[in-house]
């Protein structure tokens, strides 16, 4: 058994503190909850592959993703010069 001290402030972890109060066994949620924060941070191939999957469907679904093109604003100076090159 390893044991970790932590220290928690009275005032500003009250709710974490009475939460932890009320909790049957407190060293058994503490690891459930760090275990869940550090599973939520964790990106899996798995993840990734629903992502991929997730944006196949999306595609198939007829969603576009571009962001539609944009007319370029015409140089009139540079189109009038390009004009008189004759070509």
């Amino acid at each position: 058994m390893i044991r970790r001290s932590f220290t928690l402030d009275s005032q500003r972890d009250a709710v974490l503190l009475a939460w932890l109060d009320a909790q049957p066994n407190s060293s058994e949620t503490v690891r459930a909850a760090l275990r869940a924060y550090y599973d939520a941070a964790q990106v899996t191939l798995a993840d990734v592959y629903r992502a991929v999957q997730a944006v196949e469907q999306r595609l198939a679904d007829g969603v576009a993703v571009a962001a539609p093109a944009v007319a370029p604003v015409e140089d009139p100076d540079l189109a009038n010069a390009l004009d008189n090159l004759g070509l």
